[in-house]
């Protein structure tokens, strides 16, 4: 009889133990569920993780203007240059430079006449097609201007959409998404307090056409509060097969592939307090690991014992969650490890960084942090910071991940 308790004892012991085991796994049906509560293994992500580093000073040009360093998702990265959404509403334009800094040539003209456009705007290159398309939200209109900048062919649409954000999905389709189609006017405004709806959540678009295509538009269970400062623009997430998308304070985020199957990824399981609080967004993708932040409202950040600011990584290959450590590690021969501070992963960086590839992280270093800091620089960095002046625009600082 005893032998049979302790063999019971033994199987129970094991049970749970797969049971906790797989807790950190994603389920059945492919849904990861977080918890920002919750304290998860580590990571710290080694040096070797990253492809490359680039400190690139943005040199002023006859048609360029300075960059706006808190404007979100503009950053396009090909081979042998890049292309940046300059921020400025009163000039809106593409500028492309060369990976030296250098501006090359500039996309797109201000105004309401053929091949012209206002801000904000949003856009999506294809590099394979050679085409730039430029998506003027309050105007309902896409400009396609081939990756020169020459002006090709254009399409206003009679319907509402007020895309916020754009991206391709496969060769033949564009995806437009507007993150909060059901919003409560702001403070401030005429009917504050009302409910009002605005567009369509997801507009899927023939390239060859600039057609709408047919296809059921989605709705998520919570209202977007407009009263909150909330960069929209980040709201799709780039990937190797499609796109992640997802909307202020819901507690999911989903994914539309390139085949146009849509499927829940994320789920933020933390109990807060106010459940106003749900996000956890991911940000960027590479072939190992997933990034992701928690994000709470912004009237409640200063009340960080809610919740805390946490940085993710979901390990595709273990199918395992981590706490991200704030920094990236290089490994000496003697086994210890160096953190280098100025490729610090902290939160402003995944909040800000996201650009419109999927394996790259962006962000703009000021002439007055670059100082602040000027010890803990790399050498590269330092001899770029020795020749600026604090009437320059900043340096970008590009993060390729493998």
């Amino acid at each position: 009889m005893k032998k049979f308790k302790l063999a019971d004892f033994l199987l129970v012991l094991f049970l749970m133990f797969i049971i906790v085991s797989c807790s950190n796994k994603k389920s059945a049906n492919g849904i990861i569920e977080i918890d920002a509560f919750r304290k998860y293994p580590q990571l710290n992500l080694d040096l070797g993780e990253i492809a490359e580093i680039r400190y690139i000073p943005l040199k002023l040009g006859e048609d360029t203007v300075f960059i706006n360093s808190a404007y979100g998702r503009h950053f396009f990265a090909t081979r042998n240059k890049f292309y940046l959404n300059n921020g400025n509403l009163d000039d809106p334009k593409i500028i492309v430079y060369d990976y030296e800094g250098n501006p090359l040539y500039s996309i797109g003209n201000k105004g309401r006449g053929p091949g012209e456009f206002m801000a904000p705007f949003t856009y999506a290159v294809d590099t394979l097609r050679g085409e730039v398309f430029i998506n003027s939200s309050m105007q309902d209109r896409i400009i396609v201007y081939d990756t020169n900048g020459n002006f090709k062919r254009s399409a206003d649409f009679s319907e509402r959409l007020r895309i916020r954000n754009m991206d391709l999905i496969n060769d033949n389709t564009l995806l437009g998404y507007n993150p909060r189609v059901t919003y409560i006017v702001p403070t401030g405004l005429s009917g504050a307090g009302r409910i009002r709806k605005s567009g369509r959540t997801m507009s899927l678009i023939d390239i060859d056409s600039l057609s709408l295509i047919d296809f059921p538009d989605l709705s998520f269970e919570r209202i977007y509060d407009a009263n909150q400062s909330w960069g929209s623009s980040k709201a799709i997430v780039k990937t190797d097969n499609g796109v992640y998308f997802f909307s202020i304070c819901s507690d999911t985020t989903y994914h539309i592939s390139k085949s146009l199957e849509i499927s829940p990824r994320f789920v933020d399981v933390s109990s807060y307090s106010n459940k106003e609080e749900n996000g956890i967004y991911p940000v960027i993708e590479n072939d190992r690991y997933i990034f992701l932040y928690s994000q709470p409202r912004f009237q409640t950040m200063i009340r960080l014992e809610e919740k805390q600011l946490k940085l993710f990584a979901y390990d595709k290959i273990q199918n395992k969650l981590f706490d991200l450590a704030k920094g990236i590690m290089s490994k000496n021969p003697d086994g210890s490890f160096n953190t280098h501070f100025i490729e610090s992963l902290n939160y402003a960086f995944f909040f800000e960084g996201t650009t419109l590839n999927h394996n790259y992280l962006v962000r703009c270093l000021s002439y007055k942090t670059l100082m602040d800091n000027y010890a803990n620089l790399p050498d590269t960095l330092k001899r770029i910071t020795d020749k600026l002046t604090e009437n320059d625009n900043p340096v970008l600082q590009v993060v390729k991940f493998k």
